[in-house]
């Protein structure tokens, strides 16, 4: 096989893994955000909850100082009561202090089940705050996992980018700006394989002054179809192999 072919599919090998080296590093990060953006919309609900609760409880409020004021009234009028001189006058209050007792209770029952629903409120506000406590524990472990986990892929980033520079050093200026150019337009898929006289990279036959510039070995050969850098090869070598 042509020399520079060996170098350029392992510095292919190299830059594949490099490119999926970036995208695991970003998709480690996006956990990460999306944990710290749960974690937001949770404390968005709680404060959401809170001002419910507030306005709630004003709302209590001004139902038990309509009861006061109510029980105020009744008193009044039981007060009245004593100083009428007639029974109509006397009638005419107790009606009136029975109505009153009346609104009175439909206000305390209002109140008992305001009381319940505000109490259930409550609960509820309590269980997310200890739902959101529990997200940030787990967003510091995952944090915690990610940046370890980053750390191994930047030194793993690291070594790769060391063994590009190395086998890019072997290479010509032309051959490595023909690769650079296609690794750029191709998504890092610059050389590939003929199999049965059709490239692999976009699946069309190649001519056979191709193929017989292939076979003699001697420069660069480009697919008529989709410009990669082609090449034959029959064995399996491991391309992750160490430059000695």
């Amino acid at each position: 096989m042509n020399e520079r072919i060996e170098v350029l599919r392992r510095l292919q090998s190299i830059d594949t893994k490099l490119k999926r080296l970036e995208g695991d590093k970003l998709y480690r990060g996006y956990d990460v955000q999306k944990k710290q953006d749960h974690i937001q919309q949770k404390k968005a609900e709680l404060a959401k909850l809170g001002d419910e609760i507030k306005t709630f409880q004003k709302k209590v409020g001004i139902k038990e100082l309509d009861l006061k004021s109510i029980e105020a009234e009744i008193n009044k009028l039981r007060l009245q009561v004593n100083l009428v001189k007639t029974n109509k006058e006397y009638s005419a209050i107790k009606t009136e202090i029975g109505g009153k007792e009346a609104d009175k209770s439909v206000l305390e029952d209002e109140i008992l089940a305001m009381m319940a629903n505000y109490e259930e409120m409550q609960q509820r506000y309590k269980l997310f705050e200890k739902e959101i406590e529990h997200e940030g524990a787990q967003l510091k472990e995952l944090q915690r996992r990610v940046e370890a986990d980053l750390k191994v892929m930047e030194t793993e980033m690291n070594e790769l980018k060391e063994k590009h520079d190395r086998y890019a050093s072997m290479l010509d200026h032309d051959t490595l700006q023909h690769y650079s150019r296609l690794v750029s337009h191709k998504d890092a898929v610059a050389v590939i394989n003929v199999v049965n006289k059709v490239c692999q990279g976009c699946f069309m036959s190649i001519t056979a002054q191709t193929l017989n510039q292939l076979m003699s070995g001697k420069n660069l050969t480009f697919c008529h179809s989709c410009g990669r850098i082609l090449y034959l090869n029959s064995d399996s070598e491991d391309l992750e192999e160490e430059v000695k």
